[in-house]
């Protein structure tokens, strides 16, 4: 009975984002402005990418340490952005695979300054020339 119990309060704290019910705050968001301007390669041509970039947390705590670190952080997601395929970022499979990327990057920095966990990281926009 009792492990019936915990399978349905699983289900209910998965349609109402775990994270968002457990900690009781509401999403926080922080826009990385200017958007990120990059080129790579792609089949001898030079590419560029413009990416605009919002991390999101539960935690003010985890957004200030992102702030705090903003050119650490800046400089690690320049880094990956132009290390990048446009043959990979084509696909939305490829566009989520370097936003968890990008994630795990800035978890590494932001993990530095503070144990507020960073959620999300989302792109507001993309476009590649």
């Amino acid at each position: 009975e009792e492990s019936a119990e915990g399978k349905h309060a699983e289900k209910s704290a998965d349609a109402a984002e775990p994270s968002a019910e457990s900690k009781g705050h509401e999403p926080i968001y922080l826009a990385l402005d200017p958007p990120f301007v990059v080129n790579f390669q792609s089949d001898s041509a030079t590419r560029f990418l413009q990416v605009g970039v919002q991390l999101m947390a539960h935690d003010q705590k985890a957004l200030d340490a992102a702030k705090a670190s903003e050119p650490a952080v800046r400089n690690a997601l320049v880094m990956l952005f132009s290390s990048q395929d446009a043959k990979t970022l084509i696909s939305r499979d490829g566009k989520e695979k370097l936003r968890t990327d990008a994630l795990d990057e800035i978890r590494k920095i932001v993990g530095e300054r503070t144990r507020a966990p960073l959620d999300a990281v989302y792109f507001t926009s993309f476009v590649m020339q």
